[in-house]
């Protein structure tokens, strides 16, 4: 319940906030367009593999292992490794254009993908880069349209102005490159102090040692939730960058039971639903409508994020003295 301009109002609860999400996706499905178009091309596209790299890094480790080591089998490894597609990195994990194939993709197919041999380490680390901020794009172009559907929804929008349209993905990209070096810096200012500590403390007793590096990964999963719904308000707040990154936090601490519930359902159902539909793979054109299925459900997961941070950021934060312009019509 919030108290607000002298009424109470019940905000809505997680699950009804999912339904809105499906009820919107629905309503607009060309939404889940994006999110199928490159599950697609991963499932039948060309695949990137660095199978010889991996190779040869696991042969020149096992050769430098002490002779009294038992000797380790790489063959499930190397015949993972041999299916996973490099291109995966277009759907940035946790951030990215939701998508099935962003794993080992199947080995059956209906059609023979073309192989790319991706080279040596130097490639790989420009091809993740490159990867990584293509797919930051594909993701700041997939967020906008949700915005723009809500919009749509909510009041009469005006016609839909391409030129508009590019200006507000080009600076969500931007955002959304800002938000991920800035996770990637206080994970590293997280990670490597308790590393040292978790070194002197093995010292004393390998459980400590264990004790610290877990309490610093929950640390970076608390870091990570914090910070989920700062997306969202890049599209529906107007604020600045790092008035965007608290307003999230903000939102988060005094939503706690029900955004967390909303991440751990997202969660759980993506998890769930990705094993059904690549369990039930069966290397035939029947995959395809596993790819339109999880194309609809993720998306619609995704929108229910955004109706989340629209009601709860009104409701809790707008309670208080506005500290900037409306948001973004």
């Amino acid at each position: 319940m919030v108290q607000k301009q002298g009424q109470t109002t019940a905000l809505p609860g997680v699950f009804s906030t999912l339904s809105a999400g499906f009820e919107l996706t629905t309503r607009y499905l060309w939404l889940m367009l994006l999110p199928a178009v490159l599950d697609l091309f991963l499932w039948l596209g060309p695949r990137l593999s660095f199978r010889a790299l991996l190779q040869d890094i696991v042969t020149t480790s096992l050769t430098q292992l002490p002779a009294n080591v038992l000797t380790i089998d790489v063959a499930p490894l190397m015949e993972v490794a041999g299916r996973i597609n490099h291109f995966t990195y277009l759907s940035v994990a946790l951030l990215g254009v939701p998508t099935l194939m962003n794993g080992p993709i199947p080995a059956k197919t209906p059609i023979t993908p073309v192989v790319i041999d991706g080279g040596g380490l130097g490639a790989w680390l420009g091809l993740l880069v490159l990867f990584t901020l293509v797919g930051l794009l594909l993701t700041a172009i997939f967020y906008n349209l949700i915005a723009y559907a809500l919009r749509r929804s909510l009041t009469p929008a005006p016609p839909f102005s391409p030129a508009r349209f590019a200006t507000r993905t080009l600076h969500t990209w931007l955002r959304l490159i800002a938000l991920l070096v800035l996770v990637l810096i206080l994970t590293v200012i997280i990670i490597f102090p308790m590393a040292l500590v978790a070194g002197f403390l093995t010292l004393l007793s390998q459980t400590f040692g264990v004790v610290a590096m877990f309490g610093a990964i929950v640390l970076v999963l608390w870091l990570l939730m914090f910070l989920s719904y700062t997306p969202q308000g890049m599209l529906l707040n107007p604020h600045s960058f790092f008035a965007v990154v608290a307003d999230s936090v903000r939102l988060f601490q005094r939503n706690l039971p029900a955004a967390l519930g909303l991440l751990i359902v997202i969660f759980v159902v993506r998890q769930l639903l990705s094993a059904i539909l690549l369990r039930a793979d069966s290397g035939t054109w029947v995959t395809a409508i596993n790819i339109l299925a999880h194309a609809y459900i993720a998306t619609a997961l995704t929108v229910a994020m955004f109706i989340f941070y629209r009601d709860r950021f009104v409701a809790t934060l707008r309670s208080t003295p506005p500290t900037g312009d409306e948001p973004l019509k």
